[in-house]
């Protein structure tokens, strides 16, 4: 699974110990000058919201209930200024919600365009 496979959760993770749920979005897209890429994030952003507010969450994963949730995205290429901005609204909105938003790299590589 991927970004570009918008109506779809690419990955579900839970840490027991914090009482916390990650959905995460793999995101390898390039940015683009015609926002496709943003376009296409947010549509992403709006399934996942919706399978948390419907329920779908808890009815797929029953010891989530009562956890905090958050949206992980993970991303390969170091994001735009204006992507930056989105995240930031984006952040804004989801915690209203009561849910939590981070974005970054791949945890151990960083982004492809660190890398030798």
């Amino acid at each position: 699974m991927s970004v570009v496979d918008t109506d779809s959760i690419d990955a579900i993770g839970m840490e027991k110990e914090a009482k916390r749920v990650f959905l995460s979005i793999i995101d390898s897209l390039v940015w683009d000058r015609d926002d496709v890429h943003l376009f296409t994030l947010q549509e992403k952003i709006n399934t996942y919201l919706y399978f948390i507010e419907s329920g779908e969450l808890i009815k797929a994963l029953p010891d989530a209930a009562g956890y905090d949730i958050a949206i992980e995205l993970i991303l390969k290429h170091m994001p735009t200024d204006q992507a930056i901005t989105f995240f930031d609204k984006t952040t804004q909105i989801l915690l209203d919600k009561g849910i939590i938003f981070v974005f970054g790299p791949n945890k151990n590589a960083g982004y492809a365009e660190q890398q030798s």
